[in-house]
């Protein structure tokens, strides 16, 4: 069978900015990945400003040197100080943009940090706010990190005609999981077998019911009672799912130069509800434009999530 396992892990230190790939990452004990939505940027009412809202995030490209993140290309600076390289994406078209150099500034509010230079890009004042302690999530009842299959993503950009690496920039997940062959199972776990069909993994946020399975009543199972999300293990993190992420308009544009797709999510619905696998319960669905997971952690015996951890349900040991 094919067993799941972590192969991606992606940060994003200040809301709507570009990301950071890790291959390890520390789970801090409120269940965020140390570091990830840390800073978001406001205006002077104190309301959010983000990329749904304005567009011109598009055209920032943004480099980060951070205490504790550790990937291929980024290490940790002397001092343990916080640096943001901020620049204009050549591709975007706006001449008004064009003459701000790149520039590097520690993330800190006030003038000796990033906001001025922000500011004159996304035409509008703004102020940088910081939350060490789990950041600024998306959703404050399911404070975990996002997860994802690269099964979905592929299908995903198919649809659109989108690279990979591009369908991960839109969607932007924390973790993603692939599948590999895998032999040995799992001792005392139940491993969840995935397939190289998409979407495998709304299975662990709405499951349907077993014995309906058996006999199934409409092809998309849409109509059947709610079973209770799976606890699962992702190397030593035990976690739950919290739901399926719902979609905002960020997927529908260009991450690069925020070129909107006509008629992306009417696309994306349909498809994603003729995919949906049949062992997945959609009854509570909102809609169809959702992809990827929420979750929270339950448990957590090594604070690191690391590339290579395997994927496995069942709830969470007792002696973790």
């Amino acid at each position: 069978f094919l067993m799941p396992y972590l192969s991606g892990i992606t940060i994003y230190p200040v809301k709507s900015l570009d990301g950071i790939g890790l291959q390890e990452v520390s789970v801090l004990p409120c269940g965020a990945l140390l570091n990830d939505r840390r800073w978001r940027l406001v205006d002077i009412e104190g309301d959010v400003v983000n990329a749904k809202k304005n567009v011109r995030f598009h055209a920032i490209r943004s480099t980060f040197h951070l205490e504790g993140a550790f990937s291929d290309s980024i290490k940790n600076l002397p001092h343990g100080q916080n640096m943001v390289t901020l620049s204009v994406d050549e591709r975007f078209a706006a001449e008004n943009l064009q003459g701000h150099c790149q520039e590097t500034f520690p993330l800190l509010p006030g003038r000796d940090g990033p906001c001025e230079w922000l500011s004159e890009v996304l035409a509008e004042k703004v102020f940088l706010q910081e939350r060490i302690d789990g950041g600024f999530p998306d959703d404050r009842d399911a404070t975990g990190p996002t997860i994802i299959s690269t099964e979905s993503l592929v299908e995903v950009a198919s649809w659109f005609g989108l690279t990979l690496n591009e369908a991960r920039r839109r969607f932007r997940m924390n973790l993603e999981l692939s599948s590999d062959e895998n032999e040995k199972g799992m001792a005392s776990q139940e491993s969840i077998p995935a397939s190289t069909l998409p979407f495998w993994e709304d299975a662990l946020a709405c499951p349907a019911a077993i014995d309906a399975l058996e006999n199934p009543e409409s092809e998309y199972l849409v109509d059947l009672a709610p079973v209770s999300p799976k606890s699962f293990w992702l190397g030593s993190v035990g976690m739950c799912t919290r739901g399926i992420c719902r979609r905002c308009v960020v997927p529908s544009r260009d991450s690069l130069t925020g070129v909107v797709f006509k008629d992306f999510q009417a696309i994306f619905e349909a498809r994603r509800s003729h995919l949906l696998p049949v062992n997945v319960n959609a009854r509570n669905w909102r809609d169809y434009f959702c992809l990827g997971l929420n979750t929270s952690i339950e448990t957590i015996s090594e604070n690191k999530l690391k590339i290579g951890d395997q994927l496995c349900v069942g709830p969470p040991k007792s002696d973790a």
